[in-house]
């Protein structure tokens, strides 16, 4: 029986000291999302790890100790109606402005502990303030005028001082800015849209007489090459014509040489005198007449350079 009792007595010790430590190796392990940062925190001593944990999985930290967690992915704060805040400041002109504005950021992982110190987990508060400051002392140096004709620009203001202010304060990246509302006096709304309105009208106005400048100087340009395709056309012709009439007085100069040299050669073979040697061109003409068919009647005892025309279907007489 003593040894009996001692068997139950070990196993009783065995089983108060295996599974407190089974339960206390079990608890010294934490569990990381992928979508999560992590630190270590220490809940005997009250102190948090430098180190950044950024890869998922199971890790052994020890008894006491856990994540806390801030996630990877993009967060969006929003100042909209749809979340039941917007924000209200004055533009540069002085007019009441109400904005509806949103901004995504991410946490910087290099820095996760160095936030933990600084705002102990209570840094999305701190986030809403600063980003309330912020963006109404950007939208304070814009006239109202601005937000309708340049909103993209306003928009990469915030952006760029939200982004310096919480990188160098808040430990953490601005990814963009969006202005989705805008809130003025009705009476500014109505200038405002009445000024598009003629700015709109104005630039087509503008437009249209571009247009018809183009189509003007379109018409001047095809009158001008029709002008001097007719110059051109008109001085060929010319040019033609002169040429023609060149050539045509060239001919008659030829022939009129050539039949004057021909005479004065039969003058001195047959020794005509002057007289006879005209009346000899004159008849030879007649005859060169009649041979075309342009024949001509002569009267018996009349001159001979007295002659009348021949009817059609005549001969000589």
């Amino acid at each position: 029986m003593p040894g009996h009792s001692g068997a139950i007595l070990c196993g009783v010790c065995t089983c108060f000291i295996v599974i407190p430590s089974i339960i206390m190796i079990t608890m010294s392990f934490s569990s990381l999302p992928t979508v999560e940062y992590g630190l270590d925190y220490n809940a005997i001593t009250l102190t948090i790890d430098n180190k950044t944990f950024s890869q998922a999985g199971l890790f052994f930290l020890g008894l006491g100790h856990s994540f806390i967690k801030f996630p990877k992915t993009v967060q969006t704060l929003e100042f909209t109606k749809d979340a039941g805040e917007l924000l209200h400041t004055r533009t540069s002109d002085g007019l009441p402005l109400t904005l509806g504005v949103s901004f995504q950021y991410r946490y910087n992982p290099v820095h996760l502990h160095k936030l933990y110190l600084a705002y102990n987990m209570d840094h999305h508060h701190v986030y809403e303030t600063t980003a309330i400051a912020v963006i109404a002392n950007a939208a304070c140096n814009y006239s109202a005028y601005t937000f309708f004709a340049n909103k993209s620009y306003i928009e990469h203001v915030m952006e760029v001082v939200l982004e310096e202010h919480f990188e160098r304060k808040l430990y953490a990246q601005v990814e963009a800015v969006q202005i989705s509302f805008i809130g003025l006096p009705t009476a500014f709304l109505s200038a405002i849209l009445e000024s598009i309105s003629t700015k709109q009208n104005q630039t087509q106005s503008e437009r249209y007489k571009d247009n018809m400048q183009v189509t003007f100087d379109t018409t001047i340009m095809v009158a001008t090459q029709r002008k001097n395709q007719t110059v051109i056309e008109a001085t060929g012709i010319a040019k033609q014509r002169h040429q023609q009439a060149l050539a045509t007085a060239q001919v008659l100069e030829q022939q009129i040489s050539a039949e004057m040299s021909a005479y004065g050669n039969i003058s001195r073979a047959l020794d005509l005198p002057v007289a006879a040697g005209l009346d000899y061109i004159w008849w030879d003409s007649l005859h060169s007449l009649a041979s075309s068919g342009a024949g001509k009647e002569f009267l018996v005892g009349v001159n001979p350079q007295v002659v009348l025309p021949v009817e059609s279907g005549g001969g000589t007489a």
